[in-house]
C-alpha cells in the first residue's frame, strides 16, 4: 500500500503555516539539479502520477487531496509517493516540491554509472544503458529500482523533463527541446507531462516563469 505523510496544521519542516509572506508576483517554477519546484496560485490540476515524490504544501490554507488508496482529505501539506495518482484542488497558493530519486548509499555502481549516462543523454534506451555498463536487459530493469527507488522508464522520464526545461530556458522552442530529449513527437511530450503534471506544459509556462540553474 502507498503511504502518504500528511500535516494538517502547525508546522511543516521548520516552516509555521503562515511564515511565507504574501505575494502578488507571476509564480515561479525553479529547475535545479535534483530537484524542482513550484510557487504561486492554485492549478487546476487534473489527477495524475508523478515520477518522482512531491512535497504539497498550501501557502495560504489547506488544501484538498483525493487518492485512490485514501480518498479526500483536507491536508495542509503532504509527502506523495512517485507512481501516486492523485489530484490537488486548492483555494490558495501551493508550493510544489519535486525531489529527484537518490542512489542508496549501497547503490550499484554500475547503476550510478546508468544514472551518469541518462543525465548526459536522457534520449538512451534501457536496452543502450545497459549494454554500457555490462547488464542483461533482463537484469538491469530489476537492479535499476533497488539502487534508486524508482523504475529506469520513470526515471528517465524525469531526466527528460528537466532537460526540456533547461533547454526552453536557453530559449528553446518546446518542439526542439522535446525531440532533442528524447520525445518521439509533440503529443508524446504533451501526453507526458499531463499525465506526471495534471495539465499542459503550454498551460504552465503561460502563468509562471521559469528559472533553471
Amino acid at each position: 500500500m502507498t503511504m502518504i505523510a500528511v500535516c494538517t496544521g502547525g508546522i511543516i519542516g521548520g516552516v509555521e503555516e503562515d511564515a511565507l509572506p504574501e505575494t502578488c508576483c507571476r509564480a515561479t517554477i525553479w529547475v535545479g539539479f535534483g530537484q524542482a519546484a513550484y510557487l504561486g496560485p492554485p492549478l487546476k490540476l487534473d489527477a495524475h502520477s508523478g515520477s518522482v515524490d512531491c512535497f504539497a504544501y498550501g501557502v495560504d490554507a489547506p488544501f484538498t487531496l483525493r487518492t485512490g488508496g485514501t480518498g479526500e482529505r483536507r491536508v495542509r501539506g503532504a509527502l506523495i509517493p512517485a507512481r501516486t495518482t492523485h489530484q490537488v484542488i486548492a483555494d490558495g497558493r501551493m508550493l510544489f516540491l519535486y525531489l529527484e530519486p537518490g542512489l542508496a548509499d549501497t547503490a550499484d555502481d554500475r547503476i550510478r554509472t546508468a544514472t551518469g549516462l541518462l543525465r548526459s543523454d536522457p534520449g538512451q534506451s534501457a536496452a543502450r544503458v545497459a549494454a554500457a555498463i555490462g547488464l542483461s536487459t533482463s537484469r538491469f530493469p530489476h537492479l535499476f529500482p533497488l539502487s534508486t527507488g524508482t523504475s529506469f522508464r520513470r526515471y528517465r522520464l524525469w531526466v527528460r523533463m528537466r532537460h526540456v526545461a533547461a533547454a526552453v530556458s536557453r530559449g528553446a522552442d518546446m518542439t526542439r527541446a522535446s525531440a532533442e530529449a528524447g520525445f518521439a513527437s509533440p503529443s508524446h511530450f504533451s501526453d507526458s507531462f499531463h499525465a506526471m503534471f495534471g495539465l499542459t506544459a503550454s498551460a504552465l509556462l503561460a502563468t509562471a516563469r521559469l528559472v533553471v540553474s
